[in-house]
Order: structure tokens, then sequence, then C-alpha cells
């Protein structure tokens, strides 16, 4: 009877962990997203779009400081439960970065170029977590099959 117990505890702790890991996805795709708008703006601000352009771009900059703000909660979550099935999160997959760059772009003292320039590299880092975050999940769901099939 205790096999079982600790069998349906570790099914669903590595559910929660399943479960935390995707939201943390779905926070990144919602930076990716706004960064990915931001730079599209950002080519027409370069290209002296204007006011209604800069704005556009600073718009979508906010939602992705917003978003990386929760996906930063999500990835304490995340870290959280990881711990529960004996994983840890990769400490490189904090987001304090992009707090501190969006907070960066909010003092308006950056060229268009400069600002353009980091939105790539953030996009990029992006894309490397969610890989990273893909990964994670993928062993977890095996560990959650082999389980399963015990």
């Amino acid at each position: 009877m205790s096999d079982f117990r600790d069998t349906n505890a570790e099914q669903r702790e590595l559910r929660e962990a399943i479960a935390a890991g995707q939201e943390v996805l779905y926070h990144l795709d919602s930076v990716g997203k706004s960064l990915d708008s931001a730079s599209n703006w950002g080519i027409w601000d370069m290209l002296g779009g204007g006011l209604f352009v800069t704005w556009a771009k600073h718009s979508k900059l906010d939602q992705a400081r917003e978003a990386a703000r929760k996906a930063q909660q999500a990835c304490r979550v995340f870290a959280r439960e990881l711990k529960d099935v004996q994983m840890q999160l990769d400490s490189s997959l904090q987001l304090d970065g992009f707090l501190k760059f969006a907070d960066f772009f909010f003092d308006g003292f950056l060229a268009d170029i400069m600002v353009q320039s980091r939105i790539g590299a953030m996009r990029d880092d992006i894309r490397r977590q969610r890989a990273y975050i893909e990964r994670t999940l993928q062993t977890l769901r095996s560990r959650l099959q082999s389980i399963n099939q015990e």
C-alpha cells in the first residue's frame, strides 16, 4: 500500500511540475511575441516612423516587461516544483536580466539602433530559455510515463 501511495504522490508532483513548466512557456511565448512586435515597430522607428511608431514600440516593450515579470514568477514556482521531484532549474534561466533590460529602455537614453540590437539579443535569450524549459518538460513527461507503465 505504501508503494502505491508513493507512486501516486510522485505522479502528482510530476504533474504539478509539468503544469508549472507549461506556465513558464506560456509567459516566455508572450515575452517573445511582444519583443517580435517591438522589433518590427523598431524598424519603422529607425526609418523615421514618427511619434506613433515610437509609442507603439514602447507599448510592446511595456508588454514584454510585464510578461517577463510573470515569467519570472512562474520560474520561481517551477523551481519549487522541480525540487519536489529532485530536479533543479538552471540558475541561468532567471529572468532578472529581462526586467533590468526593460527598465533600461524606459530611461529613454538609447539610440534606436541600440534598442533594436538589444531586442534581438533578448529574443535569442527567450528562444534559448524556451528550449531549456522544453527539454526539462520532456524529462518530466518521460519520468511520469515511466511511472505510469509500472
